[in-house]
Parts: structure tokens; sequence; C-alpha cells
């Protein structure tokens, strides 16, 4: 699907009202397809592959910013006449927080591991200067090389413990995106890049989901949050959907309810 005059992949499933799933960084509309099976008899359900992300090419640096990004995402939004639901897990969820920022066609918002930004200038050019090294990397030492160290990291801790299968599956969906594309992603959209939407989200309708040991955006979503509004799922890290899938798709079909 041509958005703005880029090219998306966009997969669309089911009858009903319009959900628009948005997958986090190193993911694809894949992210979904246990999530979009279970909901697809009630909602039409939108999965998108994001700028740089799976079959959907990068742009150049300004046409990549996540603020083309949720305008691109606007206009899909647009192809239909009544109030979405937009669900998004981490760097998705960052973006789906910028749609239910600026977009009245958002009636609500799944954030899901995801924060609503770095508060100062100091953390964002930080952030930016971190997330250099990653790009370097992919640039330098290819896919593999980091999909190894993404891997490692103390915040997918968790999925080290998930069945050889699974595993394999997030795996692939990883090795399956183009070094080139999640770099400009990082360069582009990652969180240093990102407004700060702290004064911004007061009054539109956000449930937060959280991992139960992932203390950061356990955190974050405490600061940003009526604690009535952050639903915990237990035995999870930052990736409750893939740590948890039966829990976290039982919390979502409830929250879709109310």
């Amino acid at each position: 699907m041509k958005l703005r005059d880029h090219d998306y992949h966009l997969e669309i499933e089911g009858q009903g009202p319009p959900l628009l799933l948005l997958h986090g960084f190193t993911g694809s509309s894949g992210t979904w397809t246990m999530l979009s099976a279970r909901l697809q008899e009630t909602y039409t359900v939108y999965r998108i592959d994001l700028l740089g992300h799976g079959k959907t090419p990068p742009a150049a640096y300004q046409r990549m910013r996540l603020t083309e990004q949720a305008k691109d995402l606007q206009a899909l939004l647009a192809t239909r006449n009544e109030r979405w639901t937009v669900l998004g897990y981490s760097m998705g969820g960052r973006i789906a927080l910028m749609l239910a920022a600026c977009s009245t066609q958002v009636q609500k918002t799944i954030a899901v591991s995801t924060t609503p930004g770095l508060k100062t200038a100091h953390e964002r050019r930080a952030r930016r200067a971190t997330d250099r090294l990653l790009q370097q990397m992919l640039l330098e030492d290819g896919l593999e090389a980091f999909v190894r160290h993404w891997e490692a990291l103390p915040l997918f801790a968790s999925q080290r413990q998930l069945p050889s299968f699974a595993q394999q599956q997030i795996r692939s969906e990883r090795l399956s995106q183009s070094a080139e594309g999640l770099a400009a992603s990082l360069a582009a959209q990652g969180t240093g890049n990102m407004p700060s939407l702290w004064t911004c989200l007061q009054d539109v309708s956000i449930e937060w989901i959280v991992g139960e040991h992932d203390e950061k955006f356990k955190k974050i979503a405490h600061q940003a949050a009526d604690p009535k509004k952050i639903h915990q799922i237990s035995h999870a890290t930052h990736a409750p959907h893939i740590d948890q899938p039966e829990k976290f798709v039982t919390i979502v079909e409830k929250l879709l309810l109310t």
C-alpha cells in the first residue's frame, strides 16, 4: 500500500472496527500473527511493516523521521471514516503514542513496554550517541553480528528461556530484516529523535501493558499513567507478547471490550 508516496507492506485481516498493530524495532507485521488470528473475527486488523522493517523499504533520513512515520499512519487512518484502536510495542508503542497525541481518529491506544520519550535534551543526545554505535555495528559487522548482540541484551534475557522453536521464530524475524533498514530506523526513529510527549497525553485514552520483571518500563508506565491504566503480565520482561502470549492476548481482548 502506498502512503504519502512511500510503499508499505500491509496485512489486512478480518472484519469490524479497525485495529492497527505496530511492531517494535527488529520486528515486522509477523510479530502479531497470533494476536491477529484471535481478533480478526471482531476487528479489521491492520498489521504494517514500519519504515525500514520487514518488506517496507527505508527512506532518506528526513523522510524516515518519526514525525513523517506518524503522518504516513495518519494517512492510513484516514482511509476509514470511523475511529481506530492502535496497539504498539516498544518502538511501535512510541509511534502509537505520537498518533494518540496528534490524531483525533485514534479512539484508544494500547501502549506495550514503551515510553512517551526522554524528558531532557541531554538524555536525547546521549541516546543518539548510543544508537550511532549500533548503526555502525549494523553497517560494518553485518546483520547476524548485530542480532547476536541484540539478543544478548539484558532486556531480552527471558527470551533465552523460551522453547527452542519460539527462540528460532524470533531470531528468524530479526534476521529477515536488512542492516540498511535497521540502521536507517535507528538514525531517524530512535528514542533520541523522539519529541517528549510527557505533557501531551493527559486527555487521551491510553492503556499500558508491561512485563512484571521489566523494571525500567514499569517505572516509566507508573510515571506516565494512573495505576488503574497499567496492566502487568506476570513472568514476563520487555516483550510480554513473546514471553507470555496467551496472557498477553487475554489482556488485549479485555481492554478492547472496555
